[in-house]
């Protein structure tokens, strides 16, 4: 297990179940509002494609539900499964992944979005909230080469929708710039991130 973020600090979000509740609060506002930043793009696309198309929200979504999975059960006995590792890699590769790729964007193209106070510290803090969020995992959830092998696809699946069939997220820019080769690069990143932080299921001879 590997994370920069104290026990300290984490202990209230995974062990209590008052404090958890609030952080799922906050998570499902941010599905709600990152939801309505895609409904233009949702609206020109089918309902079948949304999943690639709205990556932020769908991975405030996977953190969500990967820390549901701790009510009556506890970080300390959580369960070792092919599931619940594939739900954890997913929602921390995600998580740090999109919250990285709008850091990124947003620097990129600063120019076109710093003159709305809302449209560039917003967004910016809100999406680095979600990469620290992400190293929350750690404290109880695993991965496994299955997992990785499941998020990988995942990753491959969205970045070739993305820039392969145009469902990137809209930008205010005329064109997407350097982001079909730098959103790869992104996924390989966080899929070495998910596997040297959530280590579980290298060091446990039972998992896959």
């Amino acid at each position: 297990m590997r994370t920069p973020i104290p026990e300290r600090i984490a202990a209230p979000y995974l062990d209590f179940e008052v404090s958890r509740f609030l952080l799922l609060v906050v998570n499902a506002v941010g599905i709600l509002v990152g939801l309505n930043f895609y409904l233009p793009q949702m609206r020109e696309t089918l309902v079948l494609v949304w999943p690639l198309v709205i990556d932020s929200p769908l991975s405030l979504f996977w953190m969500t539900a990967s820390l549901l999975t701790l009510w009556g059960v506890g970080r300390h006995r959580y369960p070792a499964s092919p599931f619940l590792d594939a739900l954890t890699t997913v929602a921390f590769a995600s998580m740090v992944k999109y919250g990285v790729w709008t850091a990124f964007t947003l620097n990129y193209y600063f120019g076109l979005y710093y003159p709305d106070v809302w449209s560039y510290w917003g967004i910016l803090f809100t999406h680095l909230v979600m990469v620290g969020e992400a190293f929350l995992l750690p404290y109880y959830g695993r991965t496994s080469k299955f997992a990785l092998a499941v998020t990988a696809l995942w990753f491959a699946a969205n970045d070739v929708a993305d820039y392969a069939f145009g469902l990137y997220p809209h930008l205010r820019a005329s064109s997407p710039g350097p982001l079909p080769w730098v959103t790869p690069l992104l996924s390989l990143g966080a899929l070495a991130l998910a596997w040297y932080c959530l280590d579980g299921g290298r060091d446990d001879p039972a998992t896959v």
